[in-house]
């Protein structure tokens, strides 16, 4: 039964072009030992990962486990790692402090 979980575990690992052999090599980066069989599943929504999966997944796919589990916001998503260390440099300028701010409060609830 796929849920928004498995269809974004699919998605994300197609956006990000990895195989489930690669997903399998990422988590034993990170001293997680899976199949690629467990990869298929919890992208089919036969089984939900634990959450240490969820965890590593959401630093493999580089987005807000919120995001995984079913938070709406897309835009949180598509910012990388080096986008919010941009953004935050930014936020102490005088000239788009205002602009940068807002955004960093909305990046701050979602990321902490």
């Amino acid at each position: 039964m796929e849920t928004k979980l498995s269809f974004r575990l699919r998605e994300l690992r197609k956006s990000f072009s990895l195989s489930p052999s690669q997903v399998v090599q990422k988590l034993k980066e990170e001293d997680i030992d899976y199949s690629e069989q467990s990869v298929y599943k919890w992208e089919e929504g036969s089984v939900i990962p634990p959450l240490n999966i969820i965890v590593a997944l959401s630093k493999i796919y580089q987005c807000h486990i919120s995001y995984l589990i079913g938070d709406e916001d897309k835009e949180l998503r598509k910012l990388s790692a080096n986008e919010i260390v941009a953004l935050r440099l930014f936020r102490a300028d005088f000239l788009f402090r205002s602009i940068v701010n807002g955004l960093m409060t909305m990046i701050d609830r979602h990321t902490s």
